[in-house]
């Protein structure tokens, strides 16, 4: 596999200029770009061998086979075009850039698949109720087992592009070069079968297989291509990063409320940073701008960073939060907290506030619920409280 490894790195270098700057805007650009013209190219010339192969053979298997190539050309093309319009810069009204184009390109492929899946549906049904026999000749098997053989390579070498800069596009585009080796073998098989068995209805029924499989890929990248435009969860990676480079600026103690917004070609990030409350809002203030400093020299894009004072532990203090800890025990769904907060609102009574995390299995409908029992049972702890103020975490923040 290595030897595979090296050669399509130095393909690969030979037409993209700073191959391995890979957190390069421009030169991701260029991978996609290079992805999608070679399998433009090839996929072209494959579509035209077996759209002539069979017509000549009368064969709806493999004129379906081809047809799936077609799906797959314009698969290519999208990916081209997407990756053409990410490279453009932002504007007034689209301030975030058009990195997002990269997910609409398998939004767009599985629409194709569908159509294309139908299509072929309905001539194979025919094929396999009305058949009629497959011109066989020697050649035909071996010239279609040839074509398989150019498919498995653009297979993998397209992956190698995508799993290079992480990019869902161009895997999807590389999962569709193995698919099509994988019916294109089974098309083979049906042939040689159908012809040496004499069933011709084996032709339409390797239709049919085709055409479910081209409907349920529709399916799955049309649902993969929805959850990033939808606004998809940042990695546990990702968040362990930002947490790790928070807390390696001096003042910042820890970080919480992480929110991450993926355009395609930029983040903006907003977290909350505990610090200290004996720095002062001016030196405070400086630490945050060095934290957010960090984080957009490791991210890019542009980052938004909250001060969360750390007041300081008195008994006193530390007591409270004991007993507050003691009531969480009874809330298995509430798995951490942070900004403990105890105001004083006059010498005997307190205020107590406190953002709450729950289990991401808890839906959103429960958070109030939650929050109210909560209070109740903080009120009966903690006899000096005048009120208290819980805030639940919202799922998109880490």
């Amino acid at each position: 596999m290595k030897i595979f490894e090296q050669i399509n790195r130095r393909i690969s270098s030979w037409f993209i200029a700073d191959f391995d700057d890979i957190d390069n805007k421009q030169v991701r650009i260029q991978y996609g770009m290079m992805a999608g013209w070679i399998s433009i190219i090839a996929t072209l010339a494959l579509f035209i061998v077996k759209m002539i192969l069979g017509l000549m053979a009368g064969s709806i298997s493999v004129v379906a086979n081809a047809f799936h190539l077609l799906s797959h050309l314009a698969n290519s093309i999208i990916l081209v075009v997407s990756f053409k319009v990410t490279a453009r810069p932002a504007t007034a009204k689209t301030p975030f850039g058009y990195g997002r184009m990269e997910h609409v390109a398998p939004l767009i492929m599985s629409i194709f698949l569908f159509v294309s899946g139908i299509q072929i549906g309905e001539n194979s049904i025919h094929q396999a109720l009305e058949p009629h026999e497959v011109h066989y000749w020697p050649a035909l098997p071996w010239i279609l087992f040839a074509t398989i053989l150019v498919k498995q390579w653009l297979a993998q070498f397209v992956s190698f592009l995508g799993r290079k800069v992480d990019s869902q596009a161009i895997l999807t585009n590389a999962r569709h070069h193995k698919i099509e080796a994988m019916i294109s073998l089974t098309v083979v098989g049906g042939l040689i079968a159908g012809h040496y068995f004499h069933h011709p209805e084996a032709d339409g029924y390797i239709g049919i297989l085709v055409s479910a499989w081209l409907l349920y890929l529709g399916y799955t990248h049309g649902r993969e291509a929805l959850v990033p435009l939808l606004g998809q969860a940042p990695s546990k990676d990702m968040i362990r990063k930002i947490k790790e480079t928070a807390k390696s600026v001096e003042g910042v103690e820890d970080a919480h409320e992480i929110i991450v917004h993926d355009y395609g070609s930029m983040y903006t990030i907003s977290l909350h940073t505990e610090i200290p409350e004996k720095f002062g809002p001016p030196e405070m203030h400086e630490i945050a701008e060095r934290c957010e400093g960090r984080l957009r020299k490791m991210f890019g894009g542009e980052v938004v960073c909250h001060t969360d004072p750390l007041l300081e532990k008195t008994p006193e203090i530390q007591a409270v939060e004991d007993q507050f800890r003691e009531v969480l025990a009874d809330f298995p769904e509430i798995i951490d907290y942070h900004d403990f907060r105890v105001i004083a609102e006059s010498r005997k009574r307190i205020i107590i506030a406190v953002d709450i995390d729950v289990s991401e299995d808890v839906p959103e409908s429960e958070f109030k619920g939650i929050s109210k029992a909560l209070e109740s049972r903080v009120s009966k702890k903690i006899p000096n409280l005048a009120y208290c103020v819980f805030y639940v975490t919202p799922k998109f923040a880490y």
